[in-house]
């Protein structure tokens, strides 16, 4: 016998799917906190607004409450601020849910519309667009890893031990703790490249629809390289989530070196459900990018290459620029007097990298699974995609020299130097993308509908 709920969500799908609305844009903080005030006061008989915390500069952050359903939801948007996509989902669902009252009779929800709201608003310069891969650039945003939501969570495994968590990481963990959700859907997307998801079960009855759901919405299924080396693989574009321990381990397994010095920041939101003993929630990402390239599902395989062969040559592009961006920092240290997010984030990013590098590849030559043969997927990942996330830190340097040439007694003619030569380099990296990875954006909508799509999916196994 079908259950209720699968019946409800059956019923639903499609007309939930076409009413998402055709966004032109991506809202601001000021403006998702607004509607959701909004939304709370003309619904106070079945709206719930609370302050889960307050962020680092003091901005209490929101969490809405709709439903009584007997199955518990958190999803939580802007766990790195440079990815809105889920904003404008949560934003969607608030109206929705009123529109769809079978889904508050299922479930309760939970809905965090930015956990992030210092971060999220060092991004809205490209909120608006041109989507471009140079004006998201010019506009990006990402705090360093010690500083981030989604990796400082405490943990403590094997020789590492982190237990400061961010203010926003600790807002989330008072959510976590608060509700003991059936389902967490950290609402995360990538920038360039194909769909793929994490999902803390081998759900494999249902990853035939999320494999089939990029296709029906004019997106790639990513067929390349993994986000890292130590998740495993269900199915084609489907992990097991990103975790501290998986990390450790892996370097532990494939290097000589301390697992330890390989390590930054804390655990993930999944590492806090395992801690706390949340092991049967269902835990879900749908990691969806703003450009994307055809190239990123060409499973084709390229002749006498292997996956190895082009990590290899992936990681020498990395040495390569990384080496330029070092010298870079030592050029303006003297003068970088203003320690700016974007300073602490791009330094703390490039020196990472660099102690780490060695290890990095260290791990390529040991691991035997890197032996198989190179799509042309994978290796547009390893050559370019690499390309495109490098820039991006580079660009925070940039914004980093533009914040600091706006202090007084700047050293201006030292820094502006810095940044023709860094510009230049910008550049370079800009236009090998352009050149070897022609992409294109993706509509917003179908961005929304897709993690939306990627949610109802999964719902037909909360509860079972």
């Amino acid at each position: 016998m079908i259950s209720f709920q699968a019946k409800q969500l059956t019923s639903i799908y499609d007309s939930l799917m076409d009413s998402v609305p055709d966004y032109s844009r991506f809202f601001t903080v000021d403006e998702l906190y607004n509607h959701s005030r909004t939304v709370a006061l003309n619904h106070t008989s079945f709206v719930q607004y609370q302050n889960i915390g307050y962020s680092q500069n003091g901005e209490a952050i929101p969490m809405l409450t709709m439903g009584n359903g007997s199955k518990s939801l958190l999803l939580y948007a802007c766990p790195h601020p440079n990815e809105p996509i889920g904003s404008l989902l949560i934003d969607f669902l608030l109206n929705a849910l009123i529109d769809y009252p079978q889904l508050l009779l299922t479930y309760t929800w939970h809905l965090i519309p930015c956990v992030d709201p210092d971060g999220t608003r060092l991004n809205e310069g490209w909120f608006s667009g041109p989507f471009t891969i140079r004006n998201y650039a010019r506009n990006f945003y990402r705090p360093r890893t010690e500083e981030q939501v989604e990796w400082t969570f405490p943990i403590t495994y094997k020789n590492y031990s982190w237990t400061t968590p961010s203010n926003e990481t600790q807002a989330l963990m008072y959510a976590i703790r608060l509700i003991q959700p059936d389902f967490v859907y950290g609402l995360h997307n990538s920038g360039f490249g194909g769909m793929y998801y994490y999902i803390s079960q081998p759900l494999f009855d249902i990853f035939p629809q999320l494999e089939r759901l990029p296709s029906s919405l004019g997106l790639f299924l990513a067929k390349g390289e993994a986000e890292a080396p130590w998740v495993i693989r269900y199915e084609s574009a489907i992990f097991s989530p990103l975790s501290l321990p998986s990390a450790y381990d892996y370097y532990e397994k494939y290097t000589h070196s301390d697992p330890v010095t390989m390590m930054s920041g804390g655990g993930t939101s999944f590492d806090y459900l395992e801690e706390i003993g949340l092991n049967k929630t269902i835990f879900l990402m749908a990691e969806l990018p703003y450009f994307q390239s055809p190239m990123v599902k060409n499973d084709t395989i390229i002749p006498n290459v292997t996956r190895r062969d082009v990590l290899l040559q992936g990681l020498d592009k990395d040495n390569e620029s990384n080496a330029i961006l070092m010298d870079l920092l030592t050029q303006i240290k003297p003068a970088m007097t203003f320690n700016s997010s974007f300073y602490r984030a791009s330094r703390s990013l490039l020196e990472l990298y660099n102690t780490t590098a060695a290890s990095r590849r260290q791990a390529v030559l040991n691991d035997n699974s890197t032996l198989v043969p190179a799509t042309v997927a994978s290796q547009a990942d390893a050559l370019y995609i690499s390309v495109f996330y490098k820039m991006l830190i580079a660009s925070m340097l940039d914004r980093a020299i533009i914040w600091q040439m706006e202090q007084p007694s700047a050293d201006r003619k030292l820094l502006e130097n810095a940044r023709i030569e860094l510009e230049s380099h910008l550049d370079d990296w800009i236009n090998d993308i352009e050149q070897n990875l022609p992409y294109t954006p993706i509509r917003i909508r179908n961005l929304v509908q897709a993690q939306l799509g990627a949610m109802l999916i999964v719902l037909q196994k909360v509860g079972r």
